[in-house]
């Protein structure tokens, strides 16, 4: 369990330097007390509002580096990391009296000046693009800021009340997660806990408080765990490492409230990890602890044959564990789990060889994103939001049907694998089975599936993919596309950015002044408003025994309690209704392209190959977006394929069927609720 209540230490370079020697013994240590040397004479008589000398920070930055086995280079950029924005020192000057790269990992994590007509958000979001666009080209520069970032959390109780709220916010959106998607865990998880300390005091002391009053009751139960794994491998002569894991406080916050449970619901606080020599010892343990515990399905992942865009490696297995509760265990080697501590900064070359480049980081997803989302935001604080949303995926692992593993953000569509196997299956999506089976291409893919897609010559990019795609990628080559061929407006998009609501179509009623009253009281309950002209703009919901689009002549009819149910007229469920004719009223559709609403369609055929295939993208060429598809076969060759589509209206509905009825062994086309041949 993190410790987080931190104590100001007075360290000093020697403390730096005995650092550096522990894991770099061949370090250049007198460029890192000249850089020591600058920044103490450039910040002489700046203070820090705990009353310390400024150096101090600065010093602290460059001590956290060293947890991360950081080259000089970025030492010397750590402990000069503030001359520029707070003494009167150059980046030309740091570049000459140091290097140019410690001059460009400064100018990285400088605030950007002349921000002062500016909002604080634009401020904010200008100087954390420039940080990133900075990270693209060296990795180091956003290591640097989330040990400076680490110290600064560590002394946030000097700051204002609100400003210490800013910035712990700032620090679980944006910091935290970038750390956490580094592989940085050393990082990650100690600025959670301070934001979570700052944000949500009480949860914070009632968590700690509550895991210091069972710490003997749980470390006696980790105890004889460990006492029954070690005698077990010893016996097959295997010596791993074994220790307590810890969660960190705000990781139970967040188990808590996402899965709704209470501090005493949550039993696997904390598990098992095993550090072993060998990969292969580590497969041995893990079916070990498979034959003294039983394992949870579903809940075993091997990140070691598939590991995590950040690198990160492990086998992680849930067991139910003695006295019945779930017990997670980790099991990985000493190298995996270096990584698993440092990330990136693990597999850092400069401190092994100062000319080599390290270009393997560029394909961490992360930078990769962050790329794209330069070339997809309008505007900065467009940026921040974008960002914020794709710092926090997790992932999940599919299947190719030839078996590739691509990796994928949670809650990917088919969309997004489309587009992460190459750009031109992307763009010439149709149609894509799951696992076998065909499925609307909005569908959300699950680790483990194996997805297939279907193309077409002709096929290109929907406006409606915009709604459901995940991955920002993705979304970029739709947009260019749309933009391209001039299929997307200016307005189309920014409703798109907008978070998407599920929302009740709207209609708009037309209704005699005598109901008006009778409708109003309806409409409250929606928080809706009835205009004085005797129209309004209400939520309604449009029946499901008829399935109304535009273009159909409609009639509105006011439930009891529940709005307005909108049915056709010529809809048989009208007629027990006759009775109350004084709770009809008119409707006249909004003329607007852009509301889509569901309707069922079935088109029969005789059967014969790519029939389900050559109908699908004969409907995505219609511009529209199929939600579930049924195939059957009735008798020996005469098929029904059953759509549920999304359409504007009667005409857009009557483009889609003359489409279909050119296809070949297309014999009918109907709404399935009118049970009628359409022609």
């Amino acid at each position: 369990m993190s410790d987080i209540d931190f104590k100001i230490r007075s360290r000093d370079i020697d403390t730096l330097l005995a650092q550096i020697e522990s894991y770099n013994p061949a370090a250049e240590l007198d460029i890192v007390k000249r850089a020591y040397e600058f920044a103490d004479t450039a910040h002489s008589g700046q203070t820090r509002l705990s009353g310390e000398p400024y150096i101090i920070h600065p010093l602290e930055v460059a001590i956290n580096l060293t947890q991360l086995h950081m080259d000089e280079t970025s030492i010397c950029a750590a402990l000069l990391h503030d001359v520029v924005e707070d003494t009167g020192a150059t980046l030309d000057f740091i570049a000459d009296k140091f290097s140019p790269d410690v001059a460009m990992l400064v100018d990285g994590v400088t605030k950007i000046s002349a921000m002062k007509n500016k909002s604080r958000t634009i401020a904010q979001a200008e100087t954390l693009r420039k940080m990133l666009i900075a990270t693209i080209k060296d990795l180091r520069v956003i290591i640097i800021k989330l040990a400076d970032k680490q110290h600064n959390m560590r002394t946030i109780m000097f700051q204002r009340e609100d400003k210490q709220r800013r910035i712990a916010q700032e620090t679980l959106d944006i910091y935290a997660p970038i750390a956490r998607r580094l592989g940085i865990s050393r990082i990650g998880s100690e600025l959670e806990d301070l934001s979570f300390r700052v944000l949500y005091r009480d949860e914070y002391d009632d968590i700690k408080n509550r895991l210091a009053q069972r710490e003997e009751q749980r470390t006696a139960y980790i105890d004889g765990i460990r006492y029954t794994l070690y005698k077990r491998l010893t016996e097959m002569e295997l010596k791993p490492e074994i220790t307590g894991r810890a969660k960190n406080y705000f990781s139970i916050f967040r188990k808590m409230k996402m899965q709704d449970k209470t501090f005493d619901e949550i039993y696997d606080i904390q598990g098992i990890r095993i550090i072993a020599d060998e990969v292969k010892d580590c497969y041995a343990v893990l079916g070990v602890i498979h034959t003294l515990w039983a394992p949870i399905e579903g809940r075993f992942k091997d990140y070691i044959a598939v590991p995590k865009s950040n690198m990160y490696q492990s086998l992680h297995t849930t067991v139910i564990g003695p006295e019945g509760h779930p017990l997670e265990v980790q099991i990985r080697t000493r190298e995996m789990h270096e990584t698993a501590q440092m990330g990136i900064a693990a597999h850092w070359l400069y401190k092994e060889n100062k000319t080599a480049k390290n270009e393997s980081y560029k394909d961490l997803a992360i930078l990769n994103d962050i790329n794209k989302l330069f070339d997809e935001a309008n505007t900065s604080v467009q940026f921040m939001k974008d960002l914020k949303m794709n710092l926090y995926d997790d992932e999940i692992f599919v299947f190719t049907p030839q078996g590739k593993i691509v990796k994928l953000a949670r809650e990917s569509t088919t969309i997004d694998f489309a587009f992460a196997i190459h750009s031109e299956v992307g763009m010439k999506a149709a149609g894509a089975k799951v696992n076998g089976k065909i499925v609307p291409l909005r569908t959300k893919l699950n680790s483990g599936d194996i997805i297939e897609i279907l193309t077409s010559k002709t096929g290109h990019p929907a406006a409606a993919w915009l709604k459901f795609v995940k991955s920002s990628g993705a979304r970029y080559k739709i947009r260019s596309w749309l933009r391209k061929n001039n299929q997307i407006t200016d307005e189309e998009e920014k409703t798109e950015r907008k978070p998407q609501q599920k929302e009740t179509p709207r209609a708009e009623v037309i209704i005699p002044k005598e109901e008006q009253i009778k409708l109003s009281k309806i409409s409250e309950n929606k928080r809706s408003m009835v205009s004085i002209e005797g129209t309004a703009n209400v939520l309604i919901k449009l029946s499901q025994c008829c399935q109304p689009i535009p273009g159909d002549d409609v009639v509105g009819f006011i439930t009891r309690g529940r709005g307005i149910t909108i049915h056709k007229r010529s809809c048989p469920s009208l007629k027990r209704m006759e009775k109350e004719k004084e709770r009809f009223v008119n409707i006249l559709w909004e003329s607007s392209p852009q509301n889509m609403y569901p309707i069922k369609l079935a088109v029969e055929a005789s059967d014969r190959v790519n029939l389900l295939k050559d109908v699908a993208e004969e409907i995505s060429l219609s511009k529209t977006n199929i939600i579930k598809v049924d195939a059957n076969l009735r008798n020996k060759d005469h098929a029904v394929l059953k759509f549920i589509l999304e359409v504007s209206g009667n005409k857009h509905l009557g483009e889609i069927i003359a489409r279909l009825k050119k296809v070949k062994n297309v014999t009918n086309v109907y709404k399935l609720n009118e049970k009628v041949v359409i022609k």
